[in-house]
């Protein structure tokens, strides 16, 4: 009787393992690619550097969060990640009734890109509003730069975030 419990007991455990919840052991990165170009993004915006920033950003993040490698040679690599800023906003969130001067300001950049593979044309991943916002405020010396730069980082993250695979 004893055994007929424990094969019952380990075949119920076999089962609710197998089930998982969702999880999978499998990489969040596709296999097949190792290299990935990232030619410096264009942009619809006059904002100086904006576009260098965010190519910036994004090749740091892919180093950083996959394990694809990088190159500037687009004939040595396999894919392709391109895009374009299509707008950079700062509406003012918060002003100071007295003065009229913007408190709290939002600095949101937005734009689209594509990741193709070179070797067979197929586009991995293609978004077209993709945007990054951070906000400032200038009584605690905040100032619109920075809330820039954490604008392009969090762009850059949501851009490399995409390049997994579906669960």
């Amino acid at each position: 009787m004893n055994t007929v419990r424990a094969v019952l007991l380990v075949l119920c455990t076999a089962a609710v393992l197998a089930a998982g919840c969702g999880y999978s052991m499998q990489s969040l990165h596709r296999g097949d690619v190792r290299t990935v170009a990232v030619p410096i993004f264009a942009s619809k915006e006059f904002r100086r550097e904006l576009e260098f920033d965010l190519s910036r950003q994004v090749v740091k993040f892919i180093e950083l969060r996959t394990p694809y490698k990088v190159v500037h040679d687009r004939k040595r690599a396999d894919t392709e990640l391109r895009g374009e800023i299509t707008r950079l906003y700062a509406p003012v969130l918060t002003e100071d009734t007295d003065t009229d001067r913007p408190q709290d300001v939002q600095v949101t950049i937005t734009c689209w890109f594509e990741w193709k593979d070179l070797r067979t044309g197929e586009v991995l991943a293609r978004r077209d509003r993709v945007t990054g916002a951070a906000t400032h405020a200038d009584a605690i010396g905040e100032t619109q730069d920075s809330a820039t730069a954490e604008a392009t980082r969090r762009l850059a993250e949501r851009i490399v975030e995409a390049m997994e695979k579906d669960w």
